[in-house]
């Protein structure tokens, strides 16, 4: 089943976008260190691990949570962990919780023709910012900024949970981009929403930025994906935004 949603023609139904990499394996949320480094209880020791995701995760990041981590991807002598969160076990689905992740999956999702764009360009240098991606569709350009979205609330999912000043700014760098429309995409990184909203409370000048940008013509998309079998992210489909 296909329909058009945000100028792009995307499946509905559910489909594998990609396996990830390196071995997987299962702790225990202990505590958060700080904004990147958590504390998991791994066979009996405890064992830190960096977590790649800015936002406040309160609703995740509960003692005795399970936690799925990896081997780290990237290495480096400035790190002080060996491994990296990527899944936090929520409401019966596991919430993956690397803000690396979003913009990957929009990018597999492209390839895989689940939207109907072709990436031109990424990482977009412009003014005092980067864009995450230049698309095309049928000869018209797009200028693309991708939102990971892990809030969830009674089938609700909720942007950001987290006041983000770097997300205002991008926003208004899309709108003054010139030649390409702009394009806000979120990425819901759990099964269980059916709408996204502005998490209002959280961070109003990001609302009322949005809400500035539509009348000027911003579109959105938004979609989920799940985490199966510990490894395997599928898209689960469109996603209604509403803005009201």
């Amino acid at each position: 089943m296909e329909e058009i949603i945000g100028g792009a023609r995307q499946l509905l139904e559910a489909k594998p976008i990609f396996e990830v990499a390196g071995q997987i394996q299962r702790g225990v949320f202990i505590s958060r260190l700080n904004r990147f480094t958590v504390l998991l209880e791994y066979e009996g020791r405890d064992l830190m691990c960096h977590l790649h995701d800015p936002g406040r995760l309160r609703e995740l990041l509960v003692p005795g949570a399970p936690v799925l981590f990896r081997e780290a991807q990237t290495k480096g002598s400035r790190r002080k962990t060996r491994h990296d969160v990527l899944a936090v076990h929520s409401s019966g689905n596991w919430v993956i919780t690397d803000s690396r992740m979003p913009n990957y999956i929009l990018k597999r999702a492209i390839e895989l023709s689940i939207f109907d764009y072709k990436v031109v360009a990424e990482e977009v240098k412009y003014g005092d910012s980067r864009i995450d991606f230049l698309l095309e569709r049928d000869g018209v350009q797009y200028i693309a900024e991708v939102k990971g979205c892990t809030l969830c609330r009674d089938g609700v999912a909720l942007f950001p949970d987290a006041p983000t000043s770097r997300g205002s700014r991008q926003i208004m760098r899309m709108l003054e981009y010139p030649g390409a429309r702009p394009l806000l995409v979120f990425v819901i990184m759990r099964p269980d929403a059916r709408t996204l909203r502005p998490n209002v409370g959280t961070d109003p000048k990001f609302y009322e930025i949005v809400r500035e940008g539509i009348t000027r013509g911003l579109s959105t998309i938004s979609f989920k994906v799940s985490l199966e079998d510990g490894r395997f992210i599928w898209f689960r489909g469109a996603v209604p935004v509403v803005w009201g």
